[in-house]
């Protein structure tokens, strides 16, 4: 392997990362049984982040997924506040334009999970039409 390899250079994920990817595909999951089609997770583009765009029937969800270990800072979804829900709005208009979709309905969901780190249970909590 050369000195910059991928392998060398790889950085483990942090705790936080950790259990955002864990949340990530729980959602991913739940959407699944839901009956969802998944479309996209992690999408990026130089307005921010979605975690995850699904189909539910004709409509397009883009879908904010919050996961906490415990609620020493509230609930999961209590930190989405105003700045960043008009980041992922953005985010997701940008996302419909570069896809060139104009006829789809769409909307805002958040995906609040607890996980108890004792049992290894999780607490899903599913927000529609967040904002």
């Amino acid at each position: 392997m050369g000195l910059f390899s991928k392998k060398n250079n790889a950085i483990a994920p942090t705790k936080k990362r950790r259990i955002g990817n864990l949340g990530e595909k729980i959602a991913k999951n739940f959407f699944k049984k839901q009956g969802y089609k998944i479309i996209k997770q992690n999408f990026t583009n130089r307005m921010g982040e979605i975690d995850l765009i699904v189909k539910e029937k004709d409509q397009i969800v883009f879908v904010e997924v919050k996961t906490r270990t415990n609620q020493n800072f509230g609930y999961p979804e209590e930190s989405i506040d105003s700045r960043k829900q008009s980041k992922i709005i953005r985010t997701a208009l940008n996302y419909l334009f570069e896809k060139k979709i104009v006829s789809e309905n769409y909307r805002f969901d958040v995906i609040s999970i607890e996980v108890n780190q004792l049992t290894k249970k999780a607490t899903i909590k599913h927000i529609k039409d967040a904002f």
